[in-house]
């Protein structure tokens, strides 16, 4: 732009911005898948007064530092556990990134219309952009059933598991609200 070039830029630090979010939004959906695959998933989210517990990569069940025993249908199940809450954390990260992708984008266009004095259309390029950004959280939410009865068969399954169980319907309800307010 004449006004980049004017100040002695060879490039548009928007640009920049948007290409690093790009590349960073892979590398964390990365890391995560990574370290979800590999390290053991806390349990104590909104739980402080019960023992840590957390489940392992291989299923097992930690609670205090003691490993529960299991059969193989109770690690099956602490298995698909963990892979929709893996799932859901994943899909919560990128909702995340695309947000500060949308951020970016908005100041960039922010400034090219106060520069260039076309400011009318900004406002509903912004509203159409962030529909994305609503149709991926709307998608998490639509895991969160698919959690809930897993947390569930586990609970029933692992009476051990069942105080850190703490879905709920109204969990789901609420995450489709949010979503769908403007």
């Amino acid at each position: 732009s004449l006004l980049l070039s004017a100040c002695g830029r060879d490039s548009d630090p928007f640009e920049k911005a948007q290409g690093e979010l790009d590349g960073l939004a892979d590398k964390v959906a990365a890391e995560i898948r990574e370290e979800l695959a590999t390290e053991n998933i806390s349990l104590n989210r909104g739980h402080k007064d019960l023992p840590k517990a957390e489940i392992t990569p291989a299923g097992d069940l930690i609670i205090d530092g003691k490993t529960i025993v299991m059969d193989g249908k109770q690690r099956t199940l602490a298995l698909e556990y963990r892979k929709r809450l893996s799932d859901v954390a994943e899909a919560g990260a990128r909702v995340g990134m695309e947000g500060a992708e949308l951020a970016t984008k908005a100041m960039k266009e922010a400034a090219q219309a106060v520069l260039s004095g076309e400011q009318a259309n900004i406002e509903e390029r912004m509203k159409k952009d962030a529909e994305g950004i609503r149709a991926s959280a709307a998608a998490l939410c639509d895991q969160l059933p698919a959690l809930r009865q897993a947390e569930q068969d586990l609970a029933a399954a692992v009476p051990e598991f069942a105080p850190y169980a703490e879905m709920d319907e109204d969990d789901i309800n609420d995450c489709h609200a949010e979503v769908s307010t403007p």
